[in-house]
């Protein structure tokens, strides 16, 4: 059997010495049902049972994606990985699960990409910016994205220090996942570097081969290009 959910609270739970804020533990009908489903609560740190708000009907809100560029795996992750807990929840514990999922349509990021997308393609189309012009402005371009991602990465890991001396296990998960996540985004950086540096390296020639080799260069610094035309 799975817990049922009165809609009530017991007391606070709280840690001595813990900056954790307080939990109100839902109360359950049968407190002899709960433990089937545990789930890992951030406010504890520990693993506790499930007990829905009422009765055995669960209301699940989760974010979606965020469509502001083209779709990738990660967005496939996102329906799948949830859509099986949904069905393990429905079918096997035997909940009656509402679930909602959104996509993001308005977003700083959205915004953000569509106006960088139209500075680039400004940059593109004036023809007073030179090969030679351009292979300036990306690497200084590059230089700066580099010194900004140093710069998240030293952040990231003194946070990360200070939640592992503090013992906070939530901020430690948060901060590792960000940290996982600036390792992945700095593995982007440094394969744009390599196409930057080769691009700069192509001889312009004139005429037709001049403009393939700005065309190259727009193309592997275009990410870099952007940030620094929108700072």
């Amino acid at each position: 059997m799975s817990a049922y959910g009165t809609g009530a609270f017991c007391p606070a739970v709280t840690d001595a010495g813990s900056n954790r804020h307080p939990w109100y533990r839902p109360q359950a009908a049968d407190p002899a049902s709960t433990g089937r489903l545990m789930i890992r609560n951030s406010l504890t740190g520990r693993k506790e049972p499930f007990v829905p708000m009422e009765g055995r009907r669960v209301k699940w809100y989760t974010c979606g994606p965020t469509v502001y560029d083209a779709s990738h795996v990660g967005h496939a992750r996102t329906y799948l990985s949830l859509d099986i807990m949904r069905r393990v929840m429905t079918d096997y514990f035997h909940y009656n699960v509402l679930y909602q999922v959104n996509t993001t349509d308005i977003d700083d990021k959205i915004i953000l990409r569509a106006r960088q997308n139209e500075l680039v393609r400004r940059l593109e189309a004036d023809a007073a910016v030179g090969y030679e012009e351009l292979v300036a402005m990306s690497r200084e371009a590059l230089a700066a994205a580099v010194e900004k991602s140093d710069g998240a990465r030293a952040r990231i890991e003194a946070d990360l220090a200070a939640a592992v001396e503090a013992k906070d296990s939530r901020q430690v998960g948060e901060q590792q996942g960000l940290l996982d996540a600036h390792r992945v985004k700095r593995g982007n950086l440094d394969g744009d570097a390599e196409r930057i540096a080769a691009a700069c390296a192509l001889p312009a020639g004139d005429g037709a081969d001049r403009g393939a080799a700005r065309a190259e260069l727009l193309s592997a610094a275009r990410s870099v290009l952007a940030d620094k035309l929108d700072a």
